[in-house]
């Protein structure tokens, strides 16, 4: 299975979502086909959240199709024996005069090296052995291996596992045309679903680790719905189907502040500046040149607090770029270096920092 990548460059932020904690975006592709993507930080775990997102029987995702599609539409499960797929089968209405359309699908997932998950989804179509008939795949695959043992000087007993291992091949093989098969029929005889048009539905979710608790979701997803469907409601049904995202944002939710620890506490050693890039290097650079090393041309500011020195001063205007306006606070923070680094890391913040360890305090700069 392909997983399909597509970045921010292609793809716009849906009006009206500014303000939301979750990052909307989508493209329009044509009248019945469209991407969508989602990207959310989840106050929990990325097993618990990759096994929100797996276990699609429980009752809570029963409950909230029968909301939205009816107890009548035809919803199927199916997980593959001795594989890490799952087949999706389920009906989406539409208002008259548009036609319903059903949905088959095939979710894989795999754990990466960095303790994150993907799960991948495709037309169930694609799970099908596209394959010659069983005799040639294997006298083919005994051809191989056989030429394969003969080149290592290996005995008959290695002949004898590969038989073993072709044939669980050939079985697993069986079971997933003998599953689609299954589904294919059951859609050909519910009387819904069988009047529905069929559309396809790819992309993945990735589910990656911020802390021990914390998580991010990014959910790409491209829908084509087949026929004519009109503009406003692609678009709702792409907003509908993201929205899934912000539920789990909302459902996982927990206390701000414990979230906050949780991410400084994996901020604890950050990386020496030998570590950096060229490129990053580069940008640590340049913000380090907008203050002048004589410090001259600095005005203080009136400061809301007595422990925080506040500077302002005019950058001059580059060629063809206008002039900029630049500002600097300096304070003793009661917290040691790294953490006040995490802190800053948390709320998503760039800065320049000189800190110096003094008895459990430090000194923070930030340049704005």
């Amino acid at each position: 299975m392909c997983v399909w990548l597509l970045s921010h460059s292609l793809l716009s932020l849906i009006q009206g979502t500014v303000r939301v904690p979750v990052e909307f975006y989508q493209k329009a592709k044509g009248n019945a086909g469209a991407w969508g993507k989602a990207v959310a930080t989840i106050d929990a775990s990325a097993a618990r959240v990759f096994a929100d997102r797996w276990c699609q029987n429980s009752h809570e995702h029963k409950k909230v199709y029968v909301e939205e599609a009816g107890a009548d539409a035809l919803r199927k499960v199916v997980h593959v024996k001795d594989s890490h797929s799952m087949i999706l089968v389920f009906l989406i209405r539409f208002p008259s005069p548009v036609s319903n359309r059903v949905f088959a699908t095939w979710l894989t997932w795999r754990k990466e090296p960095d303790n994150s998950f993907v799960i991948a989804l495709a037309p169930m179509e694609d799970f099908v052995d596209q394959q010659e008939d069983g005799e040639r795949v294997i006298a083919n695959f005994m051809a191989k291996q056989k030429e394969q043992r003969e080149r290592e000087g290996e005995t008959m007993e290695f002949y004898r596992r590969d038989t073993e291992e072709l044939k669980l091949m050939m079985q697993q093989r069986a079971a997933k045309n003998e599953c689609v098969q299954e589904l294919n029929d059951q859609i050909k005889r519910d009387p819904i679903a069988s009047k529905a048009i069929r559309g396809t539905v790819r992309g993945y979710w990735r589910i990656q680790s911020l802390a021990p608790s914390v998580c991010q979701v990014t959910y790409l997803v491209q829908a084509d719905l087949g026929g004519s469907v009109p503009a406003a409601l692609l678009n709702a049904r792409i907003k509908g189907t993201l929205g899934f995202v912000q539920k789990m944002q909302v459902k996982f939710a927990r206390n701000g502040k414990l979230v906050d620890k949780e991410m400084r506490d994996v901020f604890a050693s950050p990386p020496p500046r030998a570590e950096l890039s060229e490129e990053q290097m580069s940008v640590v650079e340049d913000c380090k040149s907008l203050e002048s090393e004589d410090g001259r041309g600095w005005e203080t500011l009136a400061s809301p607090s007595p422990f925080v020195t506040m500077w302002m001063k005019h950058a001059p205007a580059k060629e063809n770029e206008r002039s900029i306006a630049l500002g600097k606070a300096t304070a003793v923070i009661d917290c040691p270096v790294h953490e006040a680094a995490g802190e800053s890391r948390v709320r998503g913040e760039r800065h320049d920092e000189h800190c110096e360890r003094a008895t459990g305090h430090c000194v923070l700069s930030r340049l704005v």
